[in-house]
């Protein structure tokens, strides 16, 4: 008994979690349409041990058993931090309610899909009802005294509340709004139309490999693959794995993926080389809005920087004859062109959080039983003219671009945009650690990431889940959450590029 047997026992649960992510990851990148049924079985029936484990009476016992005044290591009451949240969390879930929820999500990803490529909300309907009932009654089973969204947004951003959110993103509307009128017209006006003229997935897919390289990614503890959407799970400490597209026809839309994704990639990759949290489930990032910080950080801080394309121009405009002719300044202007668009994942750096602030509206007011799934097209479109300004032309552009709620992920949305605030903040602090933008900037040039990569590691990746975010963010900058260094950011960017 003791902090050890809870590691032990914390072995079988990381191994029934990576299963579960190797099979999502097949569905997503191998498996065939017709295996949709029986990998639904398959999901729920891990998703039940999951469940039957951390609701053993011996977890609870083991657990209730660890006196924490006797733990020295932060390691240690880290773990026995996270197993209260969980047990806590799980013995208020009956079975049934687990299994049918696995069984639901993986159903309601081939209506979602078939629902896209209609152009028919009314295929996903039914199962995204479902779904909603099942989040309400779970977050009412954890956490009858909170509303039901801040429960659900508390298993992806742990300490957040929506009144923490709420003024924030208000805030940042404004904001944003306030830089699109001084950038939108010259923005809107330049012409991009070189990003989009076609490029060969093949060459690209070797160039993306390449900048992976460049960035820290170890191909032998990891692998990349397609996908539909982009996204990085791990299968294990040494088993990261990638995906990424090369259907948009714009030529930075696979580049930025890629760059993002492998922002997430190197934060899993490095906790696990931490030998007191790998292979556990402290193991991976402290919260999903920390995560996100990461990639959004390497893609849009560092990626759509021109110094960063000092470095790699010239070997992209071998494979992309449609640069033939463009020069590194109008490309830097074309990769961060402002103008408000309907997709998400293609949207630019000054309007992407917009899109998010918008979801995060639209699914709170879901799960609050304040806005019906039957009416959930129109107020998309509404939301997206007023928030993001851009009218909707259809579903499949609109309330069905993204997965996110096919799986039930409600809570998830808001951490993208929480990780761009936090992304400034770590940037701000970083030039500070290095000696200024300068230095930052030359390094870039040369393609030299290792400022950086230290920066990043022995202040956030190393520390993987041991801290909550929060103090994480203190402990690094000096200062809580907040949006000013964000603002600051985006103006001096787009008054520079477009003002």
């Amino acid at each position: 008994m003791g902090i050890d047997a809870l590691f032990e026992f914390d072995r079988k649960i990381s191994h029934i979690r990576n299963i579960l992510a190797l099979l999502e990851w097949d569905m997503e990148t191998e498996m065939p349409s017709q295996g949709l049924e029986e990998r639904g079985e398959e999901s729920a029936l891990l998703s039940s041990l999951y469940h039957k484990e951390l609701c053993s009476p011996a977890l609870a016992e083991l657990v209730s058993s660890i006196d924490e005044t006797t733990l020295s290591s932060d390691v240690d009451k880290a773990l026995v931090r996270w197993y209260k949240k969980e047990i806590a969390r799980e013995t208020r879930l009956p079975s049934t309610l687990v299994e049918r929820k696995s069984r639901v999500t993986s159903r309601a990803h081939a209506s979602w899909f078939e629902a896209k490529r209609n152009n028919d909300f009314s295929f996903f309907k039914n199962d995204l009802k479902e779904i909603i009932d099942i989040l309400r009654e779970e977050a009412e089973l954890i956490d009858s005294e909170k509303s039901r969204y801040d429960v659900l947004l508390d298993d992806y951003e742990s300490g957040l509340t929506t009144q923490d959110i709420d003024p924030l993103f208000n805030s940042l509307e404004v904001e944003i709004h306030r830089i699109m009128d001084k950038t939108e017209e010259r923005s809107s006006s330049f012409d991009d139309g070189f990003l989009r003229k076609g490029y060969d997935p093949s060459s690209l897919e070797g160039f993306c490999r390449h900048v992976m390289e460049k960035m820290g990614f170890d191909f032998s503890r990891g692998t990349v693959a397609r996908s539909a959407h982009p996204f990085t799970t791990t299968i294990g400490p040494d088993d990261v794995r990638v995906t990424n597209r090369f259907t948009d026809k714009g030529l930075f839309d696979p580049l930025g993926s890629i760059i993002h994704e492998t922002g997430h990639a190197l934060y899993e990759m490095h906790s696990s080389l931490n030998p007191q949290i790998r292979g556990t489930s402290l193991s991976g990032g402290t919260s999903m809005g920390f995560h996100e910080s990461q990639s959004r950080f390497w893609e849009n801080f560092i990626g759509r920087s021109r110094s960063f394309w000092v470095y790699y121009y010239d070997d992209l405009r071998k494979i992309a004859p449609s640069l033939k002719g463009i020069a590194l300044d109008d490309f830097i202007k074309g990769i961060n062109k402002s103008t408000p668009s309907a997709i998400r994942v293609n949207a630019d750096e000054l309007t992407y959080s917009l899109h998010i602030i918008m979801r995060y509206r639209l699914e709170k007011d879901l799960i609050e039983g304040d806005l019906s799934v039957d009416d959930l097209p129109q107020a998309w479109n509404e939301a997206s003219l007023n928030t993001i300004r851009y009218k909707v032309k259809n579903d499949s552009e609109g309330c069905l671009q993204d997965n996110h709620w096919a799986g039930g992920l409600f809570g998830y949305f808001p951490t993208y945009a929480l990780g761009n605030i936090y992304a400034a903040s770590l940037y701000k602090t970083l030039l500070s650690h290095i000696g200024g933008e300068k230095v930052l900037l030359a390094s870039l040039e040369k393609g030299e990431y290792s400022a950086i990569v230290n920066f990043l590691d022995r202040n956030i990746w190393y520390k993987g889940g041991i801290y909550p975010p929060k103090d994480i963010l203190l402990e690094i900058t000096g200062k809580s959450l907040e949006m000013d260094s964000y603002v600051e950011y985006l103006e001096n960017k787009f008054i520079s590029l477009f003002g």
